[in-house]
């Protein structure tokens, strides 16, 4: 096999740690002699069976997961069931590189990541890949591959971080539509990921629904409420300009900066607020439905003070390894917590649906593509991971690696 320019993923305990403990000291820095990360003339990734496709990605996004995994403040809850060194990326666009189960040589695809039953070839399927919960899968370390969640996170497939090829099983490739422009392609996966979180809580039209962190899962939530539930009155916690702007285009009725999360927001929501002796204030009522997009203790808390007796909160950012929590307001208010990983198949307005399939179909209708960029080219990974990390002041909401041999605007 040919070697191509990959950016690969090598776990090492003692970076690890040392990142974590300096992790915050560390942000904005050069972390390039500590990080796990590093580009590599690497083998092209072999087929595991015959009925796998090779994928040339073209575009592949960075994503939290990924930033949190490179700095080490993501939880070491996955290291047994990825497989390092890999090479990264989960959220692609490409290009079939040659035909094979019924794909052709140039069709435009975005690569479904999970590896679960179907693609490890384990027949009969777990109960969750059956149900169509293939993200829930039991058998992520078994079958035709090595251990891993997704692709990105696994050994043997390949990731989007790459110039050339990566392998993926048909039943993972989506047809991209001719009116899904590339740059909107590259971006379903996390789209799919905020639909599978809309349709799961699936807010009324009577229900008040906040949603903490606007950037791009918070967004694409927004998106997904207002595009495919009859949630009612949205509000959404943004920090930056460009952040509250996509908000409100995007279905929010209204936007709070999080300096206000205790101020403006229980008016917004018709409930009380009151100061207690120590730390932060309690809230009488409160949203019926609250999503948690940031992962971050503090938002974390806020979302259980800010969600409405017998209200529920989804967490859809990935939490940090490290918390602290005051949980009394889950108890006191018996709140329903709840998370929402990936994406399946869905139910939806009667019918069973995949939640990429959801993803296209609405993507033109909010403009998807014109919340990508800026693009960088993979041996300016460094450049591309830095300001990635600074997306949201600096008015970005989805930065991407562009391997199209056509020239790059930013």
């Amino acid at each position: 096999m040919r070697e191509v320019l990959a950016l690969r993923y090598k776990r090492s305990i003692p970076r690890y740690l040392l990142m974590r403990a300096g992790a915050k000291r560390l942000k904005g820095l050069d972390t390039s002699r500590l990080s796990p990360l590093q580009a590599e003339e690497i083998p092209e990734p072999e087929l595991p069976t015959p009925e796998w496709v090779r994928v040339k990605p073209l575009l592949s996004g960075i994503c939290g997961s990924d930033l949190g995994t490179l700095s080490a403040e993501s939880s070491p809850y996955f290291s047994p069931i990825t497989s390092p060194p890999f090479v990264m990326g989960h959220e692609v666009f490409g290009v079939v590189a040659e035909d094979n189960s019924g794909f052709s040589a140039g069709e435009r695809v975005v690569v479904e990541p999970a590896l679960g039953c179907a693609v490890r070839g384990i027949n009969p399927p777990c109960a969750y890949c059956a149900s169509g919960r293939y993200a829930l899968c039991v058998n992520v370390a078994k079958g035709d591959i090595s251990p891993g969640i997704q692709t990105g996170f696994c050994g043997d497939t390949g990731g989007g971080w790459s110039e050339e090829t990566l392998v993926a099983h048909p039943s993972q490739l989506h047809k991209v539509p001719e009116d899904v422009p590339d740059e909107a392609a590259v971006a379903i996966e996390p789209l799919a990921c905020a639909v599978h979180a809309a349709l799961k809580a699936n807010p009324g039209p009577n229900e008040t629904t906040v949603v903490f962190g606007a950037g791009s899962l918070g967004l694409f939530v927004v998106a997904a409420l207002r595009q495919l539930t009859d949630a009612g009155h949205i509000v959404g916690v943004a920090k930056y300009t460009r952040q509250e702007k996509e908000a409100l285009r995007l279905g929010a009725d209204e936007v709070v900066h999080p300096d206000d999360t205790y101020e403006r927001l229980p008016t917004a929501l018709g409930a009380e607020r009151y100061k207690p002796e120590l730390g932060k204030p309690v809230v009488m009522g409160g949203a019926d439905k609250v999503f948690e997009c940031v992962g971050a203790p503090g938002t974390i808390e806020d979302a259980g003070r800010l969600c409405a007796p017998g209200g529920e909160v989804t967490f859809v950012g990935m939490p940090g390894a490290r918390s602290c929590l005051d949980l009394t307001p889950l108890w006191h208010k018996e709140i329903k917590l709840a998370g929402a990983y990936a994406y399946g198949v869905e139910e939806y307005r009667g019918e069973r649906v995949k939640s990429f399939e959801l993803a296209l179909r609405i993507a033109p209708e909010i403009k998807l593509e014109s919340l990508v960029g800026p693009r960088f080219r993979l041996r300016e990974y460094q450049e591309a991971i830095a300001t990635a990390r600074l997306s949201g002041p600096k008015g970005h909401v989805k930065v991407v690696f562009d391997h199209r041999s056509k020239g790059i605007k930013r």
